[in-house]
């Protein structure tokens, strides 16, 4: 199932999945139009109940590619596109 989203827009992945046990998010756009050279980042912020991160380990990046217990992991980069 593959997802389309604009700036702001939301989706809920478990109404039409409730059993959804796994995602995999990749990020791209195209440039061409603006010309340059451009690099996409995902980051996860994981939160607690109270909705705040509860250490550096739930940030999860480039530099951290792992947290919530192995839960979430960051795969790497594309630089081309």
């Amino acid at each position: 199932m593959g997802v389309t989203l604009s700036k702001g827009q939301k989706v809920d992945l478990t109404k039409s999945h409730p059993g959804l046990q796994s995602v995999i998010v990749g990020l791209g756009c195209d440039v061409n139009q603006f010309g340059g050279s451009y690099d996409l980042d995902a980051s996860a912020f994981l939160t607690g109940v109270d909705g705040k991160v509860q250490s550096d380990l739930d940030f999860v990046f480039y530099n951290n590619p792992s947290g919530g217990n192995g839960s979430i992991q960051y795969s790497g980069d594309n630089r081309t596109g």
